[in-house]
Parts: C-alpha cells; structure tokens; sequence
C-alpha cells in the first residue's frame, strides 16, 4: 500500500511542478489529500472496532485504486485536487484498520517486535515507491499512476485471503513498564505531529527546488528514498531497543537534530548535502512514528479508535505541514519554506517540553 502512496504522492507533485505550479498550488495539492484522510481516519479506527477490520480496509483499498489509475487522466489541477480528496479517503479507511488489526493480541516487548517489523514493512513499501517511481516517472508520468493502481489491486487480493486471527502474546515477563502519568503518550504525539508536519511540508516544496536545480525526476526519487532507509533502520534498531520506551530526552534530542537538518536545506545546493538532511529526518521520523503507535497501542483498551486518533494526528501533520510551507513559500521565497518547517519543529519541542513538565508536576503534588 506504501509503494503506492510514494507513487502517487510523488507522481503527483512533481507533475504538477513540471506543469508550473506555484509553491501554494504546490502545498494545497500536497495537504488536501490528507486533509481527508484526517477526517476518514478518525470514523474508520472506531467503525472498525464495532464492524471489524477486514471489510473497511477492503473498501478504502478498493477507493484508493479507482483513484490511483484516475490520476493518470487529467493535468488540470482542480481535478486533481478533487482525486486527491477521493484518494486520501481510501487510505484513511485502509491504514487505521490494518494498525489495529496488527495490534490484537499483542502487548508490552511482543507488541513493539510486531509493530516494528510493520512499520519496516511500509517504510520499505516507500523507500521502493519513491525510488522506482522516480524513475519510471522519467520515461512515463501516466505509467507510475498505473503501478500505484495495479499495488493496490495486491492489496485487495491479500485481504480476500482467508488468514486465521493474530495470535495472542505478550513477550518476557521481565520488560520495560511504561511510566503512567508521565507524559509519554501526549509526547509522542505532538512528536510525531512535528517531524511529519516539518518533513512532508519540506518534501512538498522540494519539487520546485528540484526542477530550479536541475535535479532530474529519478534522483528526486533516491533522495526521498535516502529517508526512507533511515527510517526502515531507526525501526530495526528500536526493536532491539527499551531504554526509548522509559526515557523521553532521547526524542527530543533526536527532533533537535531534524531542527537543524532542515534549516540546512534552506542553504544546500548539493545532492548529498540534501541526501544527508533527509536522512537524518527520515531516521527521526521512524523513532516518532514508533513511540506513538506503540504508547497508543499499549496504553488503549479500544485499538481501533487508539489507531485512528494516532493516524489522525499523523495525517494533520501531513495536511498542515504542505498548506502551511506552501503559504511560506508563496509569500516569500523559494526557500523560505525550510526555515518555517524548521522553526515550526523548535516551537513544538518546546511545547512538548511544557506538556511534560505540567504532567510531572500535577503528578507529583499531593491529592
């Protein structure tokens, strides 16, 4: 499924970039999309819990194709706007349905291995869409909306199987405890917001940059690759991992770095200099990712709806990160968007900062 959200994010914008678009039609393009996917999110974790699993993420896959292929039909942008619209409708039926079926049966280190290796599986699904996207996008932009299409008709096919239920575990007996009361959860939360919001307002704005330096389509391609195999190692690593389920500074550290990764993306002229930012950003963003789902996973009765609010705050990162950097850019200059994405990481740090510092606080104060 995230080969073909790589193909068709990355197909999208950087057609449209090649078409002349400005840096807000650029960012509307990048945000409508999971806009929806938001709001589809939100309803489909909770249906989900009462409906099961299996049919909700076949109806959102089998919305999500019909698109994939329609893209390939139109160059005018207000069509596009409304398939994207359509196309972040049917992934936002898929995504919170699978995490929480992933999730059953499982808790504490059993819970983290299992969401480790899913949260590998889709980051290579990504690294391989931007990489053949990239290039297949050279020699055919209609053909990379086709293969987006044709990966999720695999997905249907797969969910059709008979499988029988997750089995139950629940790791060594002797593991890290979450602390309760501690922040950990609203941490990860507004984490995982403020990579995702930085890193795809960047992405969505590096077409135009792309083209102005005549970075062709398929090393366009690699570099976003470039982050997703950091992200695909940051999640095996952190299986091997437990101080990061007991400690938050780590988090924090590792956001400051991003900080820092993007700002430099304002200056970089080089192919590797920007390989090496993305790099650093997609590893930070695989540690965020995790720390959320698994606090939410862990610390939720109702998984479906803990999935869906955990994908909703993922995706509103998703749509405000490229609305908001294509306003930037728009208003300002081409790399104006970089030092917004990175400023607007700092102050989420710092808010995450005060939310565990009134937790810590409250906790500690006598009933």
């Amino acid at each position: 499924m995230d080969l073909s959200v790589a193909a068709v994010t990355f197909a999208l914008t950087r057609r449209a970039a090649e078409l002349g678009a400005s840096a807000m039609e650029l960012g509307l393009l990048g945000s409508v999309m999971f806009g929806s996917y938001t709001l589809f999110a939100l309803a489909a974790g909770q249906l989900s819990d009462r409906w099961g699993r299996r049919p909700l993420a076949t109806i959102g896959s089998a919305v999500a194709a019909i698109t994939a292929v329609a893209f390939a039909f139109s160059t005018s942008l207000p069509v596009l706007l409304a398939w994207s619209i359509l196309f972040g409708a049917g992934i936002g039926g898929f995504w919170p349905t699978a995490i929480a079926w992933l999730g059953t049966g499982a808790r504490g280190a059993a819970l983290s291995k299992r969401l480790a290796r899913f949260s590998m599986a889709w980051n290579l699904g990504l690294l391989l869409g931007f990489a053949l996207t990239g290039i297949i996008f050279r020699h055919s932009p209609q053909l990379a909306f086709y293969v987006a299409g044709a990966g999720i008709v695999l997905v249907i096919a797969l969910l059709l199987l008979p499988v029988p239920p997750p089995p139950v575990e629940t790791g060594p007996a002797l593991q890290p405890v979450i602390p309760k009361g501690r922040g950990f959860r609203k941490t990860a939360w507004l984490a995982n917001f403020g990579i995702t919001f930085a890193l795809t307002g960047v992405i969505a704005m590096f077409p135009q940059l792309a083209t102005s330096l005549d970075i062709s389509a398929d090393r366009h391609g690699l570099l976003l690759a470039c982050g997703r195999m950091a992200a695909l190692l940051t999640f095996w690593i952190l299986q091997h991992l437990q101080g990061w389920r007991t400690r938050l500074w780590p988090l924090w550290v590792a956001q400051a770095v991003v900080v820092l990764a993007l700002a430099g993306m304002g200056w970089f002229d080089s192919f590797w200099l920007f390989a090496l930012a993305l790099a650093c950003a997609g590893a930070v963003s695989g540690y965020t990712y995790q720390a959320s789902i698994f606090f939410t996973l862990e610390e939720t009765v109702e998984q479906g709806k803990g999935s869906g609010f955990h994908e909703a705050v993922l995706a509103t990162g998703l749509f405000l990160g490229p609305l908001l950097a294509g306003i930037v850019g728009q208003r300002f200059s081409l790399r104006s968007p970089y030092f917004f994405c990175a400023g607007a990481l700092a102050v989420l740090i710092g808010a995450q900062l005060v939310v565990v510092f009134l937790r810590r606080n409250r906790v500690s104060l006598p009933a």
